[in-house]
């Protein structure tokens, strides 16, 4: 019998820090689309934000780490954190696409803010013609960038759609940090540790 195509998942992000509804989001989208591999990509530079309060590279990258340890399913690589200048995603799939099994089915995690600005990003297309979209939101929301997306598909596709069970975010995180609060349980523990031993995110403004 022929063997299935590999299904791997590319999420990447600042993971600035990395947070439980991250990984939530990774697990429902392995579960619900049987993916084999869900490969955490923390972003170098990236081009659609700015860089201010943004951990070291290898802060993230440990964090990343730590926080996914345990799960055979997910992993995590620093080819943005090694790219010099601005990272763009079609070149992080690209090198994917070209590094993965011959067959590979490449699919891309996002948030439903990402999806919406998509379009705008560069090369949107070869995006979507090198991974399928998993948008991650809430239910009922995201119809808007759903539409626009599947617009831009090549051969009539559709993006796929995981919900999103937590509303915790990495600016809320970075807010109690500074501001000397708790994080338990919004951040996995071994990422905690991380921040904690590095004394990140400490006395910044809100």
């Amino acid at each position: 019998m022929p063997t299935r195509a590999p299904r791997i998942a590319i999420f990447g992000g600042s993971f600035n820090p990395i947070h439980v509804g991250h990984l939530l989001v990774a697990e429902e989208a392995a579960d619900r689309l049987g993916l084999d591999r869900v490969i955490f990509v923390p972003a170098g530079e990236p081009p659609h934000k700015k860089a201010t309060g943004l951990a070291s590279a290898s802060a993230r990258l440990e964090m990343v780490r730590r926080a996914i340890a345990g799960n055979p399913r997910f992993g995590v690589s620093d080819v943005e954190l090694k790219r010099r200048g601005k990272s763009f995603t079609v070149d992080t799939l690209r090198h994917f696409h070209e590094s993965l099994p011959r067959g590979a089915r490449l699919f891309l995690v996002i948030g439903e803010d990402a999806a919406r600005d998509l379009p705008g990003w560069h090369d949107p297309r070869g995006i979507l013609r090198l991974a399928r979209p998993i948008v991650a939101s809430r239910a009922g929301t995201a119809t808007g960038a759903l539409r626009s997306l599947g617009r831009l598909m090549p051969g009539g596709g559709r993006p796929e759609q995981v919900p999103v069970r937590v509303g915790v975010s990495a600016t809320e995180i970075r807010a109690k940090l500074a501001a000397g609060r708790s994080v338990r349980y919004l951040v996995p523990e071994g990422a905690r540790q991380v921040i904690a031993r590095r004394g990140l995110y400490r006395g910044r403004p809100r």
